[in-house]
This record gives structure tokens, sequence and C-alpha cells, in this order.
């Protein structure tokens, strides 16, 4: 979207740079080919795939060349599998292409090879537990054999069976935490037991379940950072003592003798553990103990993918019903795709990007001799857009109808905006006034600079540089109106930058003489539409259209036609 440069102020790099810190998504690499965290801003899309232009490149083979795409509106960060060859994975889910998808802090979101844990937000729990570092001459920290983990006894295979359903009943983490907890103590002959998730940048580790039977209570979980870095591998791991042990100060004070911690997997991915441990004068578990606790955190994987799955359901419903409200909305404020208002003679198409329209367009007959028009693109994507498309165009109709002069009426718009709109949210704004008497169009054009005027028999005259910064910068800002001459069957057509900015697969745009070439021939307002449109459309293959793109043109009827 064209604009004027704007100078930035301390201030307002501030409160920039503050919005954009509160827009920020990370994407932690927790599998797959090694590589740095990545820091995505919410500023703008942001584009992941193979090519050397994407924003995030991930050079692998199964990655297309535009993947996958994260947005956010400000209050919601949504990503979107752009087509690709092998598909995009959310918590185990396979994405639908095109269809944007809501995201939150934890998800796991997998890219051909590569695993990130999305981190958005506050995120934690409440309790953490210390991690201490427990080895010292004796001590034991070992992977456990497939051999071993696969000799469960039978006697725990029914506690098993029953505890499964009650896994796959919970209905949310919570409760699946509580119930892995019950059946591992119940199973393990361990008096001691915790469900945990991953640590957090600071080491700190979320307990999300935990109970302790001994009689020693300490009324704090204290871990083996050798234990749990094994088991952050995707491997069961078992703690244990020799009979020559030299303990080390910590796992003296606390009596450890024996303890097993087990990954619960989503997606191949870490995402939680199962920790027990046995203390002095206890019982070190039963001799399946570790194969029983590696069977439950199966299970527990198995039963959270389902959660996740059904979370990611719930997100997807609620938002489709968010965007059809607002498709609603704004169907009831936009004209017909074609029509005649006064002496004009018009049509239009607009194409959503991948949520709802941030576009905008209106026609509106003033008096006797006079019709208003306006056109304007919002900036961003998603909801937000479509919200302060709704309310820029609902205010210009009144202002309109207030002043019925295009200067005054961006000038209220402008104020309006400005005092309402989040601070990385701006609108071009291009609105006019044509006049039959004397064949005049007075026009104020903020910041859009997307359209020409095509008169009979000449070539089409391009738009000037926009005479206003864009709506919704400066509420003092006061515009000045420009004037042209249409006469019968000139053809005003206007255009937002989706129009014209979209890339072919050589990663060119499609550009506006593109778009002067494919409507040349054309001889309505009906076919420049149709026309451009189609030779868009047929540009883009097989990318597809990702941003709102409007289209519209207007004729000036001939003096003995009238109204329909």
């Amino acid at each position: 979207m064209q604009g004027l440069v704007i100078e930035e102020t301390d201030d307002t790099k501030d409160e920039m740079t503050q919005s954009r810190e509160q827009l920020q998504l990370t994407l932690e690499p927790i599998a797959g080919p090694a590589m740095s965290q990545v820091s995505v801003s919410g500023a703008s899309a942001t584009l992941i795939g193979r090519a050397e232009a994407c924003d995030v490149m991930l050079a692998h083979s199964s990655i297309s060349r535009r993947h996958v795409s994260l947005t956010t509106n400000k209050d919601q960060w949504v990503v979107t599998d752009l087509g690709s060859r092998c598909g995009t994975f959310l918590n185990s889910v396979l994405l639908q292409p095109e269809t944007p998808t809501p995201i939150a802090s934890g998800d796991l979101l997998r890219i051909g090879p590569f695993t990130f844990r999305i981190k958005w937000g506050e995120e934690g729990h409440k309790s953490h537990a210390t991690v201490q570092e427990f080895a010292a001459p004796g001590t034991i920290v070992e992977r456990v054999s497939a051999h071993e983990l696969d000799s469960l006894a039978i006697r725990r295979l029914e506690l098993l069976i029953e505890g499964a359903s009650t896994i796959h009943q919970a209905t949310n983490e919570t409760h699946l935490a509580r119930a892995v907890l019950e059946l591992c103590l119940e199973g393990s002959g361990f008096r001691r037991a915790a469900v945990l998730g991953c640590p957090d940048s600071n080491g700190q580790v979320p307990i999300l379940a935990s109970h302790d039977l001994s009689e020693n209570q300490t009324g704090q979980f204290t871990f083996s950072r050798s234990l749990l870095a094994e088991a952050e591998a995707g491997h069961v791991a078992r703690l244990s003592l020799t009979t020559d042990a030299l303990m080390g100060h910590s796992i003296e004070q606390l009596g450890i003798q024996c303890a097993i911690c087990a990954p619960i997997m989503l997606d191949n991915s870490v995402t939680g553990y199962i920790y027990l441990d046995s203390r002095e004068s206890e019982q070190p578990g039963f001799k399946d103990a570790t194969g029983f606790c590696r069977a439950v955190s199966q299970l527990a994987g198995l039963a959270l993918a389902n959660l996740k799955r059904a979370d990611l359901q719930r997100r997807q419903n609620k938002m489709d019903l968010d965007l059809e409200a607002a498709r609603h909305a704004q169907a009831f404020l936009w004209p017909k795709q074609e029509g005649v208002v006064g002496r004009l003679k018009y049509a239009m198409r607009m194409i959503p990007g991948r949520i709802v329209a941030g576009d905008l367009f209106d026609i509106l007959q003033l008096d006797e001799h006079r019709v208003a028009v306006c056109f304007g693109d919002v900036s961003g994507q998603g909801m937000g857009a479509a919200i302060l498309m709704t309310a820029v165009l609902a205010h210009w109709r009144a202002a309109m109808a207030r002043y019925e002069d295009p200067a005054k009426a961006i000038d209220a718009v402008n104020k309006y905006t400005a005092d309402r709109s989040a601070e990385n949210m701006f609108v071009t704004l291009w609105t006019g006034i044509y006049d039959d008497r004397n064949n005049t169009l007075t026009y104020v054009d903020a910041g859009h600079g997307h359209w020409m005027i095509k008169r009979v028999n000449e070539k089409p005259q391009h738009a000037p540089i926009p005479g206003g910064i864009l709506v919704g910068i400066d509420p003092d800002f006061r515009y000045e109106p420009s004037s042209e001459v249409l006469n019968p069957l000139d053809r005003l057509i206007i255009y937002s930058d989706g129009m014209v900015e979209h890339q072919g697969t050589s990663g060119e745009q499609f550009g506006a003489g593109r778009l002067e070439k494919a409507i040349a021939e054309s001889n309505s307002p009906a076919q420049d539409v149709e026309k451009g449109f189609k030779a868009l459309i047929e540009y883009v293959e097989p990318i597809g259209l990702s941003d709102d793109t409007t289209l519209a043109s207007i004729e000036v009827l001939d003096n003995d036609k009238g109204e329909e």
C-alpha cells in the first residue's frame, strides 16, 4: 500500500516499539536440523518457506518455496498453510490448505523436518520445580533399554487398560495430568510422583500435577538435571545409586534412592514428563515400574494429541463464527457488484485475503447531479482490518452526507480514525464527487495512488502522486482537493494494492502495466473487472491470492442515458 514517508518522533518510536513487542511471537526449534530461535514481528505477514525471498527460509527439499504464513491482528495469531506439497502440522494435526488456523503459546508447529514450539504472551504455570544437579560418584543416570521396557509384567496390564479409559476421558490438560499421576502411583510402586511441563528459558520446570505419599514430605520437588536432560532427548531415563555411591549434598539431604523420568511425546516432540522417585527407607518401585511408566507416558501422549486436536477445532470454530459475522457486516455495507448511480455506471469485484477483507468501496448519490465515490485499503489483514474498514466506511457515508465535500469529508474521517484506531492501523482512502453539470470529478487521494483514467481512444492516464498522507496518522492534517474532467464514456479505474503487488512464480509483481494491458481492449466497466481479475489470477497461479484484492471501474454515461 503506497503512502508518504512519516518522520518518527521519539514518542512515536517508543509506542511503535512497544506495539511490536506485544505482537512478537517466538519459534523455538525443538526438533529437526539445527537452527537458531526465530522471533516474528506482528507488523506484517511472515512468510516461511524454502525460497530465499521468504522472511524465514528453511532449506530442505520437503519444504515448499512458499510453505506457510504467520499473521496477527494484534489479538490473535493465525497460521496458514499456503498449499504446501508436504503439509503443515499444528499439534500433530494436519492443517487444511489456505485455511487460517488460530495458534496459542505452547503449540507445536511442524514444517517438514523442523518442529517449533510457539511462544507468545504469558507462559507457564504458577508453581515451578527447581532443577538440581545430583550427579556424583556412584550415581548412575542411564537410558533404559528397549528390552526392559517391553517386559512389562502381565499383572499390571489390567491396570493399564482401566487407566487408559480414565486418561482418555480427561476433558483438559489438568484433568489429564491428574489421571496420569494417579495411574503411575497405583501401578509403579513409587510413593512420590509428578507430571511436569517442559523447562522454560530460565530452567524452571512447571508442575502440572504432583502427589507425595511418603512419610517425609518435603513440600518441593527437586530433580536431577542429568536425568531430565536424558529424557529431553525423548528417552525413558532412570537414576539409581550403587552400593558404594558417594552421594552429593542434595541427594543425601533428600535421600533419593531411585528416580525415573519418562517423556510425554506429541508429534515426535517432548511436551512434558512423568517423574517418579523413591527415598530412604522406601521401596524403589516395582521391578517393571520403568516399563509401566513408559506405557503410561505413551497413553498420555495419545490423549494429549486428542485434547490438542479438539482444542484446535474449538479455536477454528470460534474464528469461523467471528469471520462469518464480519463477512455479513461487510456484505451489508458494500454496494452491489454492478449498477448505475446517477450518470455513473460501475462494476466492482472484491476477493478478500485469507481471512476477511480490509478493502472498501462505496458509491453514493448526493443529489440530482452529484455522485460520491470512495475506495480504500486498510493496513494489515484479518479481523482488525475488517472492523476498521467497516467503521471507516460507515463514517465516510455520514461525513459525505453532512459536508458534501470530499476534502472536508476525509478530514472528518481522518480525525475519527486517528483518535480510535491502533498505532499500526492506517487507511489509504480515495474519495471523489462527480458533477454531471460540468463533467468534473473533484477528488482527494489520501495516500492511495492506485487508480487511472481511461479516456475514449487514449492511453490510460495514471494517477499522480497522492496529495495527502494516509488516514489515521495525524488527526489535525487537512487535505486539499484536486479535479479532473470526465467526459461521457470516460472510465475511472480504481484498485487496491493487492491488484498490482501480488507476485508470480518468478517473484515479479503483477504491476499496473499488466493490468493496463489486460483491459486495453475492454469497452465497459464489467469487462474491465472481468479481464483484470482473469489476468491476475492466471499470473499468480499456482500460488493464488494472499491479500485483499479489489478492482472497480466507473464509466460516465452518455447524456441521453439516465439512471436504470
